[in-house]
């Protein structure tokens, strides 16, 4: 199955941080993989650098896009949390 776009990422990160609790961006890899069901070789797949694997970015740009938008915030290196106008728009 290819990687999905950032995109497709955006709003299953934003539903798991709904509760309210800070959530590590591990933590978000290991959710997100179950979810659209990604295999191990899926989520080991690098981009052409071979600096980082292509699933891992991808969850990493729809959390950089969802905290420009004001949606989620950091609470401390690594980690991501819903902010009130991210509630708004859940």
């Amino acid at each position: 199955m290819p990687i999905p776009s950032y995109q497709r990422f955006m709003f299953p990160l934003l539903k798991m941080a709904a509760d309210g609790e800070a959530h590590s961006m591990e933590e978000a890899y290991e959710v997100l993989a179950g979810q659209f069901n990604l295999s191990k070789e899926d989520r080991a797949e690098l981009l052409p650098s071979g600096g980082q694997s292509r699933y891992e970015n991808r969850v990493g740009w729809a959390r950089t896009y969802l905290t420009k938008a004001g949606l989620l915030e950091s609470p401390s290196r690594g980690q991501f949390k819903i902010t009130s106008e991210g509630r708004k728009v859940l």
